[in-house]
């Protein structure tokens, strides 16, 4: 395999998609680690531009790769590009996948995952990555929620980033329509209030949404909609984890 010598200029690209506002002006994010990368470009979801090594690593020869350039970086030039202490010696550079527009949402069957203000990259990325799983046909990415292609999230996703349709969110409007289109909405939540995952309806066309780590869903989401939640904890835990909550809702939800 032929390998390229990346120009400062590639250098400085790379290392400003570490940044939020970067991402987005360049419409590029980073994928890390042989397991992401591998899976990314096996799905074929998203466009891989670029491929990074750092020099003398070996898991290039891991990674089926075809027509995509691949750039050798030296060891500190590879460091200021990674997002990780211990770098796995590959990053993907890839093009951000196109939002789907609410049209096209609202049409959609199934289940559609919706988070509000998840505000930990490995929360996400695990989320992302279970709502992959169990087969989710949307994501809404509510307000205050972190970057979708933040590195951590990326990574967290085991390779699912581009593999569901999203949506980035106001979340009180958009699933007002969403209701409108015939949107069944359930809102995970943990309030006396709440029934049990066990016993809410499915309809084939059902919303959930999940809230911020530490303070649930905002309180006007919830107004005049189903709370549901995971029944248990007769040991009086302080909580669950968001996304293992989610994991226990989606299989729920799913029907498997």
């Amino acid at each position: 395999m032929e390998f390229k010598e990346p120009s400062n200029n590639q250098l400085k690209k790379w290392r400003k998609l570490l940044q939020g506002k970067y991402r987005k002006q360049e419409n590029q994010f980073l994928a890390e680690g042989l397991r992401c990368v591998d899976q990314i470009i096996q799905q074929k979801k998203v466009i891989v531009t670029e491929i990074l090594v750092e020099r003398n690593s070996e898991v290039i020869g891991a990674l089926s790769i075809k027509d995509i350039p691949v750039y050798e970086l030296g060891q500190s030039d590879f460091e200021s590009v990674s997002d990780t202490e211990t770098p796995q010696g590959v990053i993907a550079v890839c093009n951000t996948p196109a939002e789907s527009d609410m049209e096209k949402l609202s049409k959609k069957e199934g289940l559609i995952v919706a988070f509000d203000a998840i505000q930990d990259p490995g929360n996400l990325g695990t989320m992302i990555r279970t709502s992959s799983w169990f087969e989710a046909s949307g994501l809404l990415i509510g307000h205050g929620t972190v970057d979708p292609f933040h590195p951590k999230v990326v990574r967290s996703t085991a390779g699912a980033t581009g593999a569901i349709s999203y949506r980035k969110a106001d979340l009180h409007s958009e699933l007002l329509q969403l209701e409108e289109s015939g949107w069944n909405i359930s809102i995970l939540d943990g309030s006396e209030n709440a029934i049990s995952l066990k016993s809410a309806d499915k309809t084939g066309r059902d919303i959930l949404v999940i809230g911020n780590e530490g303070n649930g869903v905002n309180p006007k989401l919830l107004q005049n909609r189903r709370a549901v939640k995971i029944p248990g904890n007769s040991n009086n835990v302080e909580s669950l984890n968001a996304a293992i909550a989610l994991s226990i809702a989606l299989y729920q939800f799913s029907g498997k």
